[in-house]
């Protein structure tokens, strides 16, 4: 693939020094999971799941309980500052969940 990123070596992120880790609550309604604006030194952001499944849509559509990715809850991962800005979130089921998210610095 010739857009495909290749890491040789372990991932290397770092806290941005600059901003506070903070929760995001998705609940039944779809928003933006990114509301104020990433600090400008954030490549990307380290997010944590918990509480309950959510659905995503990074192309712009508004995500639905049954239409988007799915990530389940206690799932973990790294999304760069474009992808975060871009992500509509709603939960999946009746139970609210929580979204972790630290900015961090990819190196």
């Amino acid at each position: 693939m010739s857009n495909a990123r290749v890491l040789n070596s372990p991932l290397s992120i770092f806290n941005n020094g600059t901003v506070s880790d903070r929760s995001v609550t998705v609940t039944s309604t779809a928003a933006n999971l990114i509301v104020a604006a990433l600090n400008a030194t954030t490549t990307h952001i380290f997010w944590t799941c918990t509480d309950a499944n959510v659905r995503f849509t990074i192309d712009g559509s508004t995500p639905t309980a049954t239409v988007g990715h799915q990530v389940a809850a206690g799932s973990s991962g790294v999304w760069c500052a474009k992808m975060a800005t871009q992500a509509k979130v709603i939960r999946e089921g009746s139970t609210d969940a929580s979204i972790f998210i630290s900015e961090v610095v990819y190196l």
